[in-house]
């Protein structure tokens, strides 16, 4: 039986000669960015791997994140027969580094590119490897390494930690559960819509499935002694699938209790449930889009946003919205326009990417057939930039770096403006613990009481943004915020008054490290399987 090793690239991610927006990261350099020591960072595991390794049947080592030390060191004292390795477009020349290391340390080695970044053309990308992987990657292992591909799942138990808050460890959990690989809706600059040619593959077709996962989870992590906070739905739409979405409401209310979720939905599909059925589920933060006003897409259509969004965090979800910039109808003043109606729609995290023609998306066959596409983009390019903060084609009303400069402006503007997302978050929870305490439903009163615990335990989080945060304004806010909280669940105690003020050395101490560059890389993350 032959040896598998799945890998993702390796680190150090950011830094000199990288790309600041991709990494082992999600929060932190795409989402609070500009936030400073109030940014979220959480090391997010490449789940494609262990979804892959949990469904073979071929014994696997998998690396999360090794440095070429490590990952020379697992080379050399064992013998693989294959070797995966996941990469996104703008890691791509870590790729052509690590096949450099494999060809040299492990040379029978046969290698097996996978992810989104094999959107590259076969010019490009097969002087680096033996095998290239388009499509969902449990099938396409399966039949590589001679196994039967009959379509079934298994979900892998493969937690993240919890995101750390002013360099503090949280010891908690959160679990992944993929609903399904790709979206119907085919926005035309998405890639993983169109790299699965606009169908869906479900991993999970029921909602009682979704819920029986759910619950093996926790029994599992109950047996590893782990604390889980909470899960992740990796699904590009949840409730688009209104069925499965319904069907997964009714375990909940059969079972009589819902775990804190995170998860992503269009206009669209929100706009399919109530408020207080999302609240049920046991959503708490939701990513969804705002794009552009004029953008056009059906993703989009459904309730008003104000009234979506303000609905939603009457009930304790959090909103996380991504706006795009760069649209060929926008000038300076329509975006700015649009971003003011972002920020008054008053989301707790948010999202600012440029409107980016990846390969093989109908966005880039469209400006390449318009000619339309930068020469210095063209044929073999820095690669590190093809990330949603760099500008490839020409546009009526930016230079590439006007948009560039305009899209730091509004991650700063969004900060000052609304200030730490980490507060905000809290915000959104707390709202939904005041309005739904009294609540006649027995799921939303117990949610109460989850959200008020929340915002209770997270009262250390606040005291920096009173004496850090950007502006007056904000800090007056967080003050405010601080008082309102204690009238409604009672005074800090002496213990939580200390734990309060023992975030401030630890904020000190965030700033610190970051502008130094210390402790800001992943560890290695390795998993044996069937060894």
């Amino acid at each position: 039986m032959p040896n598998v090793l799945l890998t993702t690239v390796c680190r150090p991610f950011g830094g000199k000669g990288e790309g600041d927006s991709v990494g082992a990261e999600l929060f932190h350099p795409q989402v609070t960015r500009s936030q400073g020591i109030f940014s979220y960072r959480q090391v997010i595991r490449c789940w494609g791997r262990d979804y892959i390794a949990e469904n073979i049947e071929t014994p696997v080592v998998v690396l999360h994140y090794p440095s070429e030390r490590e990952f020379i060191r697992e080379i050399v004292r064992r013998w693989f027969d294959y070797i995966g390795i996941n990469f996104v477009v703008a890691t791509f020349h870590k790729v052509r580094r690590i096949v450099e290391i494999i060809r040299r340390h492990s040379p029978w080695s046969k290698i097996v590119l996978g992810g989104y970044g094999t959107v590259l053309s076969d010019d490009i990308l097969s002087p680096h490897c033996d095998f290239i992987c388009r499509e969902e990657g449990i099938g396409f292992m399966r039949s590589l390494l001679g196994e039967k591909r009959d379509g079934t799942f298994r979900h892998p138990y493969a937690p993240i930690e919890s995101p750390r808050v002013y360099s503090f460890p949280l010891k908690t959990k959160v679990v992944h559960i993929t609903g399904g690989l790709g979206c119907p809706g085919g926005c035309d600059f998405c890639c993983t819509s169109h790299f699965f040619k606009r169908k869906y593959v479900p991993f999970i077709k029921t909602g009682r499935e979704l819920y029986d996962t759910m619950r093996f989870m926790e029994r599992k992590a109950q047996k590893k002694g782990d604390s889980i906070s909470g899960f992740i739905f990796i699904d590009e739409d949840f409730f688009f699938h209104e069925k499965r979405a319904r069907e997964f409401l009714d375990c909940v209310r059969e079972g009589g209790f819902s775990s804190s979720i995170m998860g992503f939905g269009s206009v669209r599909g929100l706009s399919r449930f109530t408020a207080d059925e999302i609240a049920e589920m046991g959503f708490d933060i939701i990513w969804t889009a705002f794009e552009g006003l004029e953008s056009g897409y059906g993703k989009l259509q459904g309730k008003k946003l104000d009234t979506l969004y303000g609905d939603l965090s009457s009930r304790g979800v959090a909103i996380l919205s991504s706006m795009i910039i760069g649209f060929p109808y926008q000038d300076r003043a329509r975006v700015l326009d649009e971003f003011k109606q972002l920020t008054e729609l008053n989301p707790s995290l948010w999202q600012i990417l440029i409107y980016f023609a990846f390969p093989k998306t109908p966005l880039y066959e469209k400006v390449i057939a318009e000619g339309r596409y930068l020469p210095a983009y063209q044929g073999d390019p820095d690669y590190r930039t093809f990330d949603g903060f760099s500008m490839h084609f020409k546009h009526a009303h930016f230079t590439p770096t006007e948009l560039e400069d305009l899209q730091k402006e509004l991650y700063r503007k969004c900060y000052e403006m609304l200030g730490p997302s980490m507060v905000r978050v809290l915000r959104s929870w707390f709202k939904g613990y005041q309005n739904m305490k009294d609540s006649s439903r027995p799921l939303l009163r117990d949610r109460a009481e989850r959200m008020g615990r929340y915002v209770r335990n997270a009262l250390p989080g606040i005291y920096p943004a009173i004496r850090f945060g950007p502006n007056r304004d904000r800090r007056a806010e967080a003050i405010q915020f601080l008082k309102d909280i204690e009238k409604e669940l009672g005074p800090l105690s002496v213990k939580e008054r200390l734990q309060c003020w023992g975030t401030v050395p630890l904020s000190f101490w965030t700033w610190m490290t970051e502008k130094l560059g210390l402790f800001q890389q992943p560890r290695l993350l390795r998993i044996e399987h069937r060894r």
